[in-house]
Formats: structure tokens, sequence, C-alpha cells
């Protein structure tokens, strides 16, 4: 029971007014829709480094990396209407192996599928064209200058070109596709400790989550933009903006995070 504030109850003895409460329930989260979460699959894959993303025909694409004792080999998935009653257990071994990190990204029918190789440290992609019914032959992009590889992200723009960022030891690299070609690779001007993941979202510039520590050991979430000329000057980086702080020795990490545009109808 909630006990009326003396305003109400003030109002409520008036003759001339006839008092009533409005209530209103919105399913937002400071403005933005909540949205309700439903499982679709319980399987029985072991827990590892995964991606997904869904192109423009509504399937479902999925990438996994199966653990070091199984030589962290690759897997891709599509699912071509998921539901409940969808079979999410079928994989199909891409024959590739030593995987450190994946991501997917697509636009349209267009979808790619990033990986970095943990031991001969090669960035590469395979392509399709036709929503992951098919793919093209895998195809080498970069070397990540060392194996201490933790988070890539990969993420598409509305005109079809297409951002790699992954995260080396304490530096976060980026590598564009712009008009069909690769450009040279950056890397970010920011001083951290090791970083342990990275995950972006395109509106209007590359906008990211980044995890690892400071130069002091603790633990950190930041947020951070790569300009496309929206909010942040093209090929500048915004400064590290801090969401959250782990410190050193707590027993907690931020050790991955995840990003996605959300179209308001």
């Amino acid at each position: 029971m909630r006990t009326l504030p003396t305003t109400l109850l003030a109002e409520q003895k008036k003759t001339t007014q006839t008092p009533y409460v409005k209530l209103e329930a919105k399913n937002l989260i400071a403005g933005v829709v909540r949205l309700d979460w439903e499982r679709l699959y319980i399987g029985t894959e072991p827990n590892y480094f995964h991606a997904l993303t869904i192109p423009g025909d509504g399937s479902l694409i999925r990438a996994r990396i199966t653990p070091p004792a199984d030589a962290r080999k690759l897997h891709c998935q599509r699912v071509v209407n998921p539901s409940p009653t969808s079979d999410f257990s079928l994989w199909t071994y891409t024959g590739h192996y030593d995987c450190a990190v994946v991501a997917c990204a697509s636009l349209g029918a267009e979808v790619s599928i990033f990986w970095i190789n943990g031991v001969n440290r090669e960035v590469r992609r395979i392509k399709s064209t036709d929503n992951g019914a098919t793919w093209g032959s895998p195809e080498l992009i970069d070397y990540s200058p060392t194996t201490a590889i933790h988070g890539i992200a990969a993420t598409y723009t509305p005109n079809g070109d297409l951002a790699l960022f992954w995260a080396d030891q304490a530096t976060l690299y980026l590598r564009r596709l712009v008009g069909g070609i690769w450009q040279p690779r950056e890397g970010w001007d920011k001083t951290t400790g090791d970083l342990s993941g990275v995950a972006c979202a395109y509106y209007r510039d590359w906008n990211l989550f980044v995890t690892g520590k400071d130069t002091a050991g603790n633990f950190k979430l930041w947020s951070l933009i790569y300009g496309d000329g929206g909010h942040v000057a093209a090929g500048t980086w915004s400064p590290l903006k801090e969401f959250a702080s782990a410190p050193s020795g707590e027993g907690f990490e931020y050790r991955h995070a995840f990003i996605d545009l959300v179209q308001q109808e």
C-alpha cells in the first residue's frame, strides 16, 4: 500500500475536481526500448569464442572457435529461419585451426567472417554474397604484430565499406575496406595496459567498446569513437571515456563487451 501525498489528498477533497491518477508503463530504459530476450537453443558446444550476424534475408549466421584442446578450429553455421523449433546444432568445419578470435558482419546479402591465427598471426576473411549460403576462398588481409591477440570486431557502413578492429597487447588496430580496397593498417593513439576485447557498431562514425587494463593494472570498460565525419573528424580517434572500473586485485574484471545499433520505429 502507498500513502497519498498531501497535495493529492488536498486535490481529492475539492468539490470542483475529479482527481485521478494516470499511470503509463513503457518498456524503455533511458528512452531506449528494453529488449525482451528469448532463449532459442541450449546446445552441447563448449563455451569459447563465438560471433554471429543476421544478413538481409533474416537468416542467422554463426561462427565459433573450439577450445585449445580441440586445436581452436573454426566452424560456421547458417539457420535460414531462426525460431525455437530450428536446428542450431549443425556446424560446418571450415578447415581452419589455431584461430585466436573470430568476428562476423553483414550488409544486405554480403556476409564476412574474420579470424586471426594465433600462431602465424594471419588476419583472414571469408565472404559470402548470398546471405551465407556459399562462401568464397579465404582472403589474407594482414598480419597481427604479435600473437597476443585479444578481441576482434567488424562492421559495415551503409555504403558497403567495412572496418575491422582488433586488439594486440596494448594497441587497438584498424583495417578499413574502402571502395573494395583495403587501406593501410592503423593503430590508435592511446596509452593503456593490455587490452582484452573490442566491440563495434556503426552510426555516422565507428562507435566502440574496449575492455582491458589501464597503465596501473586496473580493469576498465571504455567507450571510443573512430571518426567518419559524423561526431568525430574522419580518420581521428576520440578520447577514451571510462564506462566502468574494477580495481586490480578485487577479483573481477571487464573481459569482453558487446555493442549493437537498435533501430527505433
